[in-house]
């Protein structure tokens, strides 16, 4: 700081009166008068000179009102530099997370990646910000990380069976599939990586099936058939998954839904293939034809 603090050259508080810093001028004067200093003459000299300096300027009331306005706002700036600094720190130390993240997923070190992918989104409790990526790659890259993460939370959820437990593993394939479901809604806003629509939404496929098996069931929460419409595929492919479906259905004891299901099927595919076994368990031969 260029200008000097006078107060605490002088040793007295900013809220100091006249008298208080008359007072601690008479002391430090005294105290480091050259003749009183003879074996170091010089310190003293230089000491002596910045005592009566800030106390000329303190002890009068326009010179005092001006020199803590400018302290102010010397001090504001350093503030201000330090909060930069943090930030810039803080930039620093979560581009590197990132790239050891991305490390970690194209080597297909899935648990390490997420690990340290969990942990950037936890700086939000420290800095009150939401971490994005968006704000480290471009759109381009940041739509491939997502893929990759995705990926990875796919690949935990659906591995390690006996060492996670079954709610776990929900977690991070309900993850993946909000992950892929954002993809596929910011391509359709602004496409950029139309070679991996296809392949997202195979995994998508994979996983609302995955939620009506008897494992993944969830009464409370099942995938709603809304969002496999939602991925607009071929009409013999819809038809294929509300098959699939309906055997879910069956197996789970729910014939209702089942039917209903079933019904939607055949109207996308009137020659729906593979449905004569359950057609049968439902009393539906007459959608056979």
């Amino acid at each position: 700081m260029q200008t000097p603090n006078y107060y605490e050259i002088l040793e007295i508080d900013r809220s100091a009166t006249v008298p208080e810093i008359k007072q601690a001028f008479r002391r430090l004067a005294k105290c480091y008068h050259p003749d009183k200093n003879p074996e170091r003459i010089a310190f003293a000299a230089q000491m002596f000179r910045e005592v009566c300096r800030a106390y000329d300027t303190l002890r009068n009331t326009k010179q005092k009102a001006d020199y803590d306005r400018r302290l102010q706002r010397i001090e504001c700036q350093g503030r201000t530099h330090e909060t930069y600094l943090e930030k810039l720190s803080q930039l620093n130390h979560n581009y590197a997370k990132l790239e050891l993240l991305l490390q970690a997923l194209l080597h297909q070190n899935y648990k390490t990646g997420i690990s340290l992918y969990e942990q950037l989104l936890h700086n939000k409790q420290k800095t009150g910000k939401e971490w994005r990526i968006d704000d480290f790659l471009s759109y381009e890259e940041s739509r491939d990380c997502e893929f990759l993460i995705a990926e990875a939370y796919q690949n935990l959820g659906f591995s390690n069976r006996d060492q996670v437990s079954a709610f776990e593993r929900l977690r991070k394939i309900k993850r993946a599939m909000l992950m892929y479901e954002s993809l596929l809604s910011a391509e359709a806003k602004r496409p950029c990586f139309r070679h991996f629509i296809q392949e997202v939404k195979e995994r998508l496929k994979f996983i609302y099936l995955y939620h009506f098996s008897i494992e993944g069931y969830d009464q409370t929460h099942p995938i709603p058939l809304r969002k496999i419409r939602e991925l607009q595929l071929s009409k013999r492919e819809t038809a294929g998954m509300y098959k699939k479906i309906a055997e879910f259905y069956i197996e789970i004891d729910r014939f209702p839904e089942a039917r209903t299901v079933l019904k939607m099927a055949f109207e996308l595919q009137p020659r729906l293939t593979g449905a004569k076994k359950i057609c049968q368990a439902l009393n539906m031969g007459s959608l056979l034809g």
